[in-house]
């Protein structure tokens, strides 16, 4: 008797749900059928998407990053100016006579740029006699004739090969000693704190490190950074007369900076170059795509120009980036990483839908950044990547969007 009446309801269901399968669908359903969306394409090529771009040089110091440069190659020059922390107030009454030795030590790391083989390379050393900050002092001003920033007579120079090993060994510097002398005067203060006169150490500016003119490599030493275990430094050994013993001061590298110069690169091409920090602006204009329109795929091709770029001992890089910034600080607000594709010369950002979508709510014109990829390169190599630019005569070597979109269904539009 049960198993008759079970059949009964699975029965009944099934009749039930049969009628509803042929019923239309409900006012709510109906607006969202496959035929009321149309699918569109776009494609750089043919429409004008991107209406112009630039190749622009930000503001960003090489500064503290870890890594500094020294030397020359074709129109690239890069000289660097470090001061040493660390230095006591208590050895103000120290004379020349007490110092044994002032021995500065650089580090060489495996990466250059320029004629790593058989190239020439030096530098001068002077001492810095101004302040200076990585944001406001540039090469064009510690570079002028006759020099402001440094004295005119230099107190150091090295010149020789820089073997590239996994090890390499340190650069080794003796230093004048009446410049140590210098480093540690002190003059007497008022201390509010202890409402007394006491000794406080007069600033100095550091060492400025300038390149041989017949130098044609680059090389990148290690320098401060936060958590660096391993910069340049100055090691003093002096004498202490009243305990008769000898004594040990050693300085590290405490600001690390380094300015490059070079020629603008061809700005009819599309150049990004680490170290010197070449971008390159694209505009957009998407206002022929209807507001609140739906974005499938936005995808960004880029073709390397391999004649006009340029590496070091490094790889040019397979990853770059490209962002949205919304003000002058350059606040990333979107950010899209593209990618070599293997064996060829294509650079490819898979999807920059957010910001397109984004946009197209509001004006629909808008600039993206092409960059180097983070911080290792842009303060830690110097290669320049040249990709073919907008008029490029072979069509498959410019730069192209391509957008897949679908316009939403009236009555999702606001208004309508």
């Amino acid at each position: 008797m049960i198993n008759r009446i079970f059949s009964l309801v699975i029965a009944t269901v099934l009749f039930v749900s049969l009628i509803s399968c042929n019923d239309k669908p409900s006012d709510l359903a109906i607006n969202l059928l496959p035929d009321t969306v149309a699918v569109s394409f776009l494609s750089s090529l043919d429409t004008m998407i991107i209406t112009g771009k630039s190749v622009y040089s930000p503001k960003l110091p090489i500064f503290n990053n870890g890594s500094v440069f020294i030397g020359k190659f074709e129109d690239m020059e890069a000289i660097s100016l470090i001061n040493f922390a660390y230095l006591p107030d208590t050895l103000g009454n120290i004379t020349v006579d007490l110092i044994e030795s002032a021995e500065l030590t650089l580090y060489p790391d495996r990466y250059a740029y320029g004629d790593t083989l058989g190239g020439s390379f030096g530098f001068d050393i002077y001492q810095v006699i101004r302040r200076w900050t990585p944001e406001s002092t540039t090469y064009d001003s510690v570079m002028v004739s006759p020099a402001n920033y440094f004295s005119t007579q230099k107190i150091g120079q090295w010149e020789g090969n820089i073997q590239l090993a996994d090890t390499i060994d340190p650069i080794k510097i003796e230093l004048p000693h009446d410049l140590i002398i210098e480093w540690l005067k002190t003059e007497t203060v008022f201390d509010s704190t202890s409402q007394s006169m006491v000794p406080k150490r007069i600033p100095n500016w550091g060492l400025a490190f300038i390149p041989k003119p017949n130098t044609n490599v680059i090389h990148r030493f290690e320098a401060a950074a936060p958590a660096k275990l391993l910069s340049s430094t100055v090691v003093v050994k002096y004498k202490d007369a009243q305990a008769d013993t000898t004594k040990y001061l050693n300085l590290v590298s405490g600001i690390d900076v380094s300015y490059l110069k070079s020629s603008i690169p061809d700005t009819e091409k599309v150049v990004i170059q680490n170290g010197l920090n070449y971008w390159t602006k694209f505009d957009f204009d998407i206002t022929m795509i209807p507001k609140y329109s739906g974005f499938h795929k936005v995808q960004f091709e880029l073709t390397l120009d391999p004649e006009n770029s340029r590496a070091g001992n490094v790889p040019l890089d397979s990853v770059i980036e490209m962002g949205y910034y919304i003000d002058e600080q350059k606040s990333n607000f979107f950010n899209y990483t593209g990618f070599r594709q293997a064996g060829t010369n294509k650079y490819i950002f898979p999807s920059l839908t957010s910001i397109f979508q984004y946009i197209n709510k509001f004006s629909g014109k808008f600039t993206l950044e092409l960059t180097p990829y983070a911080i290792e390169n842009q303060s830690r190599e110097l290669e320049r990547l040249t990709f073919f630019g907008l008029d490029e005569p072979d069509e498959s070597k410019r730069p192209t969007l391509k957008i897949i979109y679908s316009l939403n269904p009236a009555y999702l539009e606001p208004g309508k």
